[in-house]
């Protein structure tokens, strides 16, 4: 059976996530193509494919296999049904590969909101001005409180443009569409259902978007990136990263904006990084 958008963020952790870069807690001015059950834009006829599903997979996953490690500091918009009214803080991630995640936000006045460590299918949340913590299953995380949404859905959308992980079963169909490639992502588990769906710039072949689907096909998320920019080399090449990122749920309880104020891949990690919290493989 399909996951939804929080039970994707447990496969990250477990370093079996299904994420594309186009990816993988909560980058310029476009309006986040969304909502189901609009409109579809007419297919424009064009040039035929100048690369295969499997090329792209391949490239997808020397893009996300390259990045070991990588610090972020970027602001958050949150809004939506699940929050009481909407909310604007700093945030800053620190990520290893597979799926070791930190994220602590800091209010406008630099007041600490919350910080939060994943890791090994669990987390770890702190709420430091209340004195208050909570831990558990990472699947669980988005039921917790009103800040379950956002943070899931913000996991979900800082490392998407990575693209994530591809299993040797999981088949893949590409085509174009209004000048972009489109690839489906059908896991055999989930019974040849499209369960992501990416589009790709044709020119650059960097993630557009990215939808989650659940077993029944009904929409979980969507992410838009938007306005790429340099942000360091590595071993497969130029890194590029999305300056905005917009994402919403498929149920329309949390919209994020995400303003990427500096990226850093691979930066060397220490056991200061990660706080009080123990993260197996640091010193």
């Amino acid at each position: 059976m399909r996951c939804s958008p929080n039970a994707w963020i447990d496969r990250v952790c477990r370093g079996t996530a299904r994420r594309a870069p186009t990816k993988g807690l909560l980058v310029g001015a476009a309006v986040l193509v969304l909502l189901a059950g609009c409109a579809r834009a007419p297919v424009i006829p064009s040039a035929p494919l100048t690369v295969t599903a499997e090329e792209l997979v391949i490239l997808l996953r020397e893009r996300e296999i390259a990045v070991q490690t990588l610090k972020a500091q970027f602001a958050v918009e949150a809004s939506g049904a699940a929050l009481k009214a909407p909310q604007r803080m700093e945030a800053a991630l620190v990520y290893r590969r597979p799926g070791t995640i930190r994220l602590q936000t800091f209010a406008r006045m630099g007041f600490p909101v919350f910080d939060l460590v994943l890791t090994d299918g669990q987390y770890h949340l702190l709420f430091p001005m209340q004195g208050k913590s909570q831990k558990g299953s990472v699947a669980e995380l988005d039921h917790k409180d009103a800040l379950g949404a956002p943070i899931s859905l913000g996991l979900l959308a800082t490392l998407g443009s990575l693209g994530g992980t591809f299993l040797p079963t999981d088949q893949v169909v590409l085509r174009e569409e209004n000048d972009q490639y489109v690839l489906d992502v059908m896991p055999m588990s989930d019974g040849g259902n499209v369960a992501r769906r990416l589009w790709f710039t044709r020119s650059t072949l960097e993630v557009a978007r990215q939808d989650l689907f659940d077993v029944s096909g009904a929409l979980q998320a969507t992410m838009v990136y938007l306005n790429y920019r340099a942000v360091g080399s590595t071993a497969a090449g130029p890194l590029t990263w999305p300056t905005r990122v917009q994402a919403e749920d498929g149920l329309g309880r949390t919209k994020l904006v995400l303003t990427f104020h500096d990226v850093i891949p691979n930066p060397e990690l220490t056991s200061q990084d990660w706080g009080s919290v123990e993260v197996r493989g640091d010193q």
